[in-house]
């Protein structure tokens, strides 16, 4: 006589106990993940809402898109902001920064130089750092040319949703650095796109800590 083949209920009991464990794991990392992001955005929130604009060795305007060799109204922004430091002397020089996006024929930092100079403000009151694809990248090859320059102090300009990410990077490329954001950007269009971009922010701050770059 053949005995047929029957699956334990021992292992039925252990896989259902098994599968337990992980779905409780997941949905533990899942809650713990949330509650991280929701701390970061808070000071992402926060920082947005700093000015420390000061006196300081030169300004560095973080890129943004560039649009058939201009500057797009989100750069525009940027530069005009870091004009306003200029003509003020709250500083002495211009580091603009980007590099070529796909599809153009000029880098964020030419453009945005060119469009410096076409409103008044001297090739040599400007430093251009052309490679950057992303911030950490630029902030990274700035603090070259600071040191070439004898670069000390900076103002970062930007959008006020990225100065939690952009100050914590300068710091750790060894600026002593300030927040100096514009007053309105034009990626805050609507409630929706102002809250992607700042969980976009929060999102990459949390990559930057476990990355660095």
């Amino acid at each position: 006589m053949t005995q047929s083949s029957h699956t334990s209920p021992t292992l039925h009991k252990t896989s259902r106990g098994l599968f337990g464990h992980v779905v409780r794991a997941l949905l533990w990392i899942f809650m713990v993940s949330c509650i991280y992001i929701g701390i970061v955005t808070y000071f992402v929130i926060r920082q947005s809402q700093q000015d420390h604009t000061q006196t300081a060795d030169a300004a560095i305007v973080l890129g943004a898109a560039v649009w058939v060799g201009n500057p797009s109204p989100v750069l525009k922004a940027r530069l005009d902001h870091a004009l306003m430091l200029y003509q003020q002397k709250t500083v002495a020089t211009i580091i603009v920064t980007g590099g070529t996006g796909n599809g153009d024929n000029m880098s964020e930092a030419a453009a945005s130089a060119s469009y410096l100079e076409n409103l008044g403000v001297p090739a040599t009151a400007i430093l251009q750092e052309n490679s950057g694809r992303s911030t950490y990248q630029s902030l990274k090859a700035v603090a070259g040319l600071a040191q070439t320059h004898n670069i000390h102090s900076v103002l970062l300009v930007s959008d006020s949703f990225h100065m939690l990410r952009s100050l914590k990077m300068a710091g750790d490329l060894g600026f002593t650095a300030y927040a100096s954001p514009i007053a309105i950007s034009t990626s805050f269009t609507t409630v929706l796109r102002t809250w992607q971009y700042i969980l976009r922010e929060a999102i990459a701050y949390t990559s930057y800590l476990f990355t660095n770059h």
